[in-house]
């Protein structure tokens, strides 16, 4: 959740910040641009490293990385302060985002990945709509400054939580031949999980001496279906931030009170949640949900017509963008789940890492194209009527998948190697 809220601090904040500093909000695109260029950076460099030294050693820097930037905000005076200390928290939160979803994918049975990965994002999108009502509620009370004290703290907060409890995957413990620790880890979920310490446990991912690398998405086995996610990753992440950023200041440009415009980003973060949760739990029913996912990218495609024509009815707004929160945000969220099942454990983090870095390509270009448009006084329904052709494109990728998956996964079984391996050693109902 602290997730969630961090990555929308600025779009939250930004209207309140513009009043103190007698700006626009546009003039504030810089700061929200810096955020997401540091989760390039994250998500491409230090993510990945999760392969290489764990997951949890990863997630736990990251949060403390954008947590005392984040707090270190209250401080800046000007937007030229409030830049770099937001490209370096944007560093920490693109390292911490991919590896929540693989700790999602490698705690979860198969058989409920999915809903697992999705209710790690709905979470994020929870922090989005508490921290949309929180903003709303102490803003006009205490100023802006306030929202980032809370979005510092709580996560560093949270950190003895996780030095205490949270623990690394057996996947990853056993790949690095700590087998004691992943047995003493399967016992503290299911004590009959491992019957003796003699027995022996093997993921099925048959590396051959490869080391996790970039490269290795960009080979014969793996490039047709990540160069197919990055399409879809970089339209949906542009459309989600193209809208997320600038909800509340195009709002409030059309007219709408600033109590009403937090309000309808806190909306589509809980339309998020609940689409999030409902689409993974289908998705799992599925064999290929890859069908199912592009239309539900069709249908936030139309929501988003409809938000563009209901702007000066506030009921009718507040639901439109409810469905756009639960079909636009949520079916990127299962999209995560889709990519997850794809890439094999060893190298899980990476493939994540890479599509991570480059939705958050799509997060600054879709930002700066609102930030272009709002400085340009483009009207606020043309502005959300543009948000329907990254919708379209990430929906015909998506069907894209369905047909580059199965080939993609007849490819790796060729080459004898398991793109979901399985840890044998444990309890069926234990097994990844």
């Amino acid at each position: 959740m602290f997730i969630g809220f961090d990555a929308l601090i600025m779009a939250i904040s930004a209207p309140a910040i513009a009043e103190d500093w007698g700006t626009t909000t546009a003039s504030l695109t810089s700061a929200i641009v810096a955020s997401l260029l540091g989760m390039i950076v994250g998500g491409l460099f230090l993510a990945p490293r999760a392969d290489r030294w764990g997951r949890r050693p990863v997630l736990i820097g990251g949060v403390l990385l954008f947590g005392v930037m984040t707090l270190a905000v209250v401080a800046v005076q000007n937007i030229d302060q409030m830049i770099p200390l937001r490209f370096i928290a944007g560093i920490g939160l693109g390292a911490v985002m991919p590896n929540t979803y693989a700790y999602g994918a490698e705690f979860a049975p198969k058989r409920r990945r999915a809903t697992a990965v999705t209710v790690v994002g709905a979470s994020s999108a929870g922090g989005g709509f508490v921290g949309g009502l929180l903003a709303s509620a102490i803003i006009p009370t205490f100023g802006w400054r306030s929202v980032f004290v809370l979005g510092g703290i709580l996560p560093l907060l949270l950190i003895p939580a996780l030095l205490r409890w949270l623990p690394e995957t057996v996947q990853f413990l056993t790949l690095s031949g700590k087998d004691d620790r992943a047995r003493a880890l399967l016992r503290s979920i299911d004590r009959d999980a491992v019957g003796t310490v003699d027995v022996p446990l093997v993921m099925q991912d048959h590396r051959r001496g490869e080391k996790p690398s970039m490269k290795l998405l960009f080979t014969r086995r793996l490039a047709p279906v990540t160069l197919v996610l990055c399409v879809v990753f970089f339209n949906a992440v542009l459309l989600i931030l193209f809208l997320m950023s600038w909800i509340p200041s195009v709002l409030t440009d059309a007219g709408l009170s600033t109590g009403h415009a937090v309000a309808a980003s806190a909306v589509c973060n809980l339309g998020a949640m609940f689409g999030g949760v409902g689409i993974g739990i289908m998705a799992d029913r599925r064999r290929n949900p890859s069908r199912m996912l592009s239309i539900c990218f069709t249908i936030a495609a139309v929501a988003i017509v409809a938000t563009a024509l209901s702007i000066g009815s506030i009921v009718v707004l507040m639901v439109s963008v409810f469905v756009v929160g639960a079909f636009a945000i949520g079916t990127q969220m299962c999209v995560n789940a889709v990519a997850a099942e794809i890439y094999p454990s060893w190298l899980r983090a990476t493939g994540m890492g890479v599509l991570s870095g480059v939705d958050r390509v799509g997060s600054v270009v879709g930002p700066t194209i609102g930030g272009a448009l709002l400085a340009a006084h483009v009207p606020a329904k043309t502005i959300f009527l543009l948000a329907v052709v990254p919708a379209i494109v990430a929906s015909i990728g998506m069907a894209a998948v369905r047909w580059v998956a199965p080939r993609q996964v007849e490819n790796l079984m060729s080459d004898s190697e398991d793109p979901t391996p399985e840890l044998s050693g444990a309890g069926d109902h234990l097994r990844p």
